[in-house]
């Protein structure tokens, strides 16, 4: 009986001698979703900030649907061919984008391969993320009581 204390003990020891520190707090850590999203100028139109949208073929047109001039404008977009990789998944693709008014057409460096925050290039807009206006709570329905 005196060995079952003995082990219970020990174990509340261990225990309470593996709990943390209270008196140090750790920094919190800069993440993607939480970092405010500043604008700049060099994303998506160089190799080392690319526009990372993910899902492959699919994401790449998925993001090119969405992709707007900064009125609205629909875009006319060329795929120029794959950059700045060894054939490896890393490989980023380099799309020609241009709009009415644009002076002369882009590169946009897109990455299919890795998923991120996908916001719009400087001078760009993404259909539905500006124009998403607050909608009125619907009215409960009212009940007749028999």
């Amino acid at each position: 009986m005196s060995r079952l204390w003995a082990a219970c003990a020990g174990v509340l020891f261990l225990a309470a001698c593996a709990s943390s520190n209270k008196a140090v707090v750790p920094e919190p850590r800069a993440s993607a979703t939480t970092a405010p999203r500043v604008e700049v100028v060099e994303y998506g139109f160089h190799p080392q900030d690319p526009i990372r949208v993910g899902w492959g073929d699919r994401g790449l047109m998925a993001f090119l649907e969405l992709l707007r001039g900064p009125r609205g404008e629909r875009i006319a977009w060329k795929r120029v061919g794959p950059c700045c990789g060894t054939g490896t998944p890393t490989e980023l693709e380099v799309f020609e984008v241009s709009y009415d008014g644009l002076t002369a057409p882009v590169s946009l460096y897109l990455d299919p391969n890795t998923a991120g925050a996908v916001y719009a290039p400087h001078g760009f807009s993404i259909q539905g993320l500006a124009s998403r206006a607050q909608t009125e709570p619907e009215e409960a329905p009212r009940v007749i009581e028999l």
